[in-house]
């Protein structure tokens, strides 16, 4: 049910088992479907259309439930469904966020928004894949600005320690051209990075795609052991980097 914990499966199990460090982790989705009206896709939710639909109950409510019956899991990612700091459902995450971290659950978030709640003490993600600013009014036409995005990412880190940032999907040239190194030092501050190639899109599916993922992924990888950052490449740009041409 919407709002309650599940296992995720896939790539989304692929994400939270990393960020989270654990091998069992659960999710929860706070909604379905998102506002901010990526122009690519972001799991299932862009789907919708911009169409947000809200659990019939809250989820602290559901999940309360969930663990009260004995459901206890080691860590929770938020969420898969949604952007858990909409505005619309960001009160909604920051009750459940409480709720579990008050239970000693970890957890994990990921937006592309700058919520009052900032300050909760979760493993905080922002999605960023470009530094340009017409990029984000082109693909990301409802978000944050990636100046807010780096400046809140930048404080999490300051003041609650655990931070990480998601460079997926990342554009290949044929969809948009930038430097990655610049990025990378933007921030080179967090804990964690992962990257992931740009899907369901023929423009990233080509042989100059191919090859600009894999000499791609060696100047991530080599950055972030440089750095001392915990890093991770998603399991298909591997196999799509190992394919043959």
């Amino acid at each position: 049910m919407l709002g309650e914990l599940y296992r995720p499966k896939g790539p989304a199990l692929e994400t939270a088992q990393q960020v989270l460090e654990i091998k069992q982790p659960f999710a929860c989705n706070v909604a379905w479907g998102c506002s901010n009206c990526c122009k690519y896709p972001c799991y299932n939710a862009w789907r919708t259309k911009g169409k947000v639909r809200l659990p019939r109950y809250p989820p602290l409510a559901l999940v309360g439930k969930q663990v009260a019956n004995g459901l206890m899991p080691e860590g929770v990612f938020s969420s898969f469904g949604t952007d858990p700091f909409l505005p619309s459902v960001e009160l909604s995450t920051r009750d459940l966020v409480n709720f579990l971290l008050a239970k000693g659950i970890k957890v994990a978030t990921l937006t592309k928004m700058v919520p009052y709640c900032w300050s909760l003490k979760v493993r905080f993600g922002i999605t960023i894949v470009s530094l340009d600013e017409q990029f984000r009014k082109t693909f990301e036409p409802n978000t944050s600005s990636i100046k807010e995005r780096l400046k809140l990412l930048h404080l999490a880190h300051i003041y609650h320690g655990y931070t990480w940032a998601s460079l997926e999907p990342y554009p290949p040239p044929a969809i948009w051209k930038q430097d990655l190194r610049n990025l990378l030092n933007a921030i080179s501050f967090v804990d964690f990075m992962i990257f992931g190639k740009w899907n369901y899109d023929k423009r990233a599916n080509t042989h100059e795609a191919r090859e600009f993922y894999r000499s791609t992924l060696p100047e991530f990888e080599d950055f972030c052991k440089a750095h001392r950052i915990r890093y991770w490449v998603k399991s298909g740009t591997r196999k799509f980097c190992e394919e043959a041409s």
